[in-house]
């Protein structure tokens, strides 16, 4: 047993050095291993992946492979080049083995037979389309049961409250009820509606928190302490999200029945089946409060923005002859008939949405860049994309990139603005909070109609301003780099009341 242990550890340690000892080929992107055998930059890349990703960029241009914690990625920053990533065979380029990992270490979710790409071809039809239309007007009562049925928003007096809380709260707990379904069918029962608020709030309270924590877990990086709190909320949540309480909730969304019938083939047992669904629950629902509290801060920062966004809004709702309060539902129509909103929308994103889209190399590979340089890949390596970093914050694509202009995206005559060049030739992928290609969210359109139907009911319905409208507009979470929506490093306060 000594001997074999031995033997053990010694394949290990070789091992190692093998990694820490690897060198560049001629035919690879340039290679930076830092420092520290194995861990490389593991440290500056979880501390503040964009950061540290700028330094690199500057240093070896737009791409290069880094040394991560024993993991080599390469990273590729040039939009140009971005379709020989996005539409590669998955025989080349596979994202599930990745995704496999950040579920297990985030959520001890094990599927099998899991295929990423299968499951969104199979979901998109609940989340798109005719289904759209359902999902949009169950989330518009949703919505209404949490801001204008709930007493403790019906107040004419000022009500102090911090805006992150306010933003991700009711959009998570909405888009949570529109999905996973009501406590009774009923939306307009003042009773049925104490429920929705009462469990949406149970929901969420144990989400956030847990919610904290997730971005470390992906990294490995808890402490025993933090290890037992997450095991203790995601206990609790995976109760609150069994198979017997879904399946006794009212108004359920076809994409619920649609995903659980998904786990019943994949033969996912009533154990495993609630990990899934929190899993889901941060997937879909992870995003949109985020997004809507950077939109609206920065309304709140802008005001010829918020004049813009609102005169808008009145415009659309006065053509169509009627108020907000005498609507039971916002169309489709009316909510594609705000190119001002739009421009906010995309230009809040730009700033803001931080994904990574990760593929790992199954077999030794070829890259073709679009000026035609070519790259060699090793199996094993992972490659990625920031487009944080390149499109959305760089300087040659954007006039001063790190500031808000809401009409970015507007053309003179308040069309879409599309024509955003680089090295001369106009870009494809200009701005991708929702990736590209085959790892485009497929639920990109209700999370739009979503965060439209929240903003659109606050500002008609409310007076809101900031607290101190000195305020600064707070940085972000620099951990959250490469899971979709940073997140502010601290709330900021508002005041709000119910309109006159």
């Amino acid at each position: 047993m000594c001997w074999a242990l031995a033997v053990a550890l010694l394949g290990t340690l070789l091992l190692l050095l093998l990694l820490a000892l690897r060198s560049r080929l001629p035919s690879e992107p340039p290679l930076d291993r830092g420092f520290v055998p194995w861990l490389g930059h593991a440290v500056e890349f979880g501390k503040d992946a964009a950061s540290f990703l700028s330094k690199m960029k500057q240093k070896h241009g737009d791409i290069f492979t880094i040394q991560v914690a024993g993991k080599f990625i390469t990273i590729l920053l040039d939009p140009h080049s971005y379709d020989s990533m996005l539409w590669e065979s998955s025989c080349q380029l596979d994202f599930s083995k990745y995704a496999h990992l950040l579920m297990d270490r985030m959520f001890d979710v094990k599927l099998p037979d899991y295929d990423p790409n299968k499951e969104k071809v199979m979901l998109r039809s609940a989340l798109q389309n005719k289904n759209l239309l359902s999902l949009t007007k169950a989330m518009f009562f949703n919505l209404q049961t949490l801001l204008l049925s709930d007493p403790s928003n019906l107040s004419r007096q000022w009500t102090d409250k911090g805006l992150f809380n306010l933003s991700y709260g009711i959009m998570l707990r909405a888009g949570y009820l529109t999905l996973y379904g009501n406590e009774e069918e009923n939306y307009n029962d003042p009773s049925c509606q104490d429920k929705d608020r009462a469990h949406s709030a149970e929901v969420y309270n144990a989400f956030y928190k847990l919610d904290q924590l997730l971005m470390r877990a992906a990294r490995s990086m808890l402490t025993a302490a933090e290890k037992k709190e997450a095991a203790s909320l995601k206990g609790h949540l995976w109760k609150l999200l069994s198979v017997k309480r879904l399946n006794s909730k009212a108004n359920k969304s076809l994409w619920l029945e649609s995903y659980k019938q998904h786990l019943e083939e994949l033969g996912v047992d009533e154990d495993m089946q609630p990990r899934a669904m929190l899993m889901q629950l941060w997937a879909t629902q992870g995003n949109a409060g985020p997004a809507v509290f950077w939109l609206l801060l920065f309304l709140l920062k802008h005001p010829a923005a918020m004049a813009a966004v609102q005169s808008e809004l009145e415009k659309v709702i006065r053509d169509r002859g009627q108020t907000m309060k005498q609507m039971q539902g916002i169309s489709q129509e009316m909510l594609d008939s705000t190119p001002v909103f739009d421009s906010v929308l995309n230009e809040t994103l730009r700033l803001t949405a931080a994904p990574f889209i990760s593929r790992e190399v199954l077999a030794d590979m070829q890259l073709k860049l679009a000026d035609g340089r070519k790259f060699s890949l090793r199996k094993e390596d992972r490659l990625c994309l920031f487009p944080y970093l390149s499109p959305q914050m760089d300087s040659e694509i954007y006039e001063e990139p790190e500031k808000f202009k809401y009409d970015r995206f507007l053309n003179a005559d308040n069309t879409e603005r599309r024509d955003f060049y680089k090295g001369g030739e106009r870009l494809k992928y200009y701005n991708m909070p929702w990736g590209a290609g085959i790892n485009t969210c497929i639920g990109k359109f209700h999370a739009v109609n979503s965060i439209k139907q929240f903003v659109f009911i606050l500002l008609t319905n409310f007076d809101l301003e900031l607290k101190d409208p000195e305020a600064r507009i707070p940085g972000f979470d620099k951990g959250r780099y490469g899971f979709g929506m940073l997140q502010p490093e601290n709330d900021i306060m508002i005041q709000y009341k119910l309109k006159d």
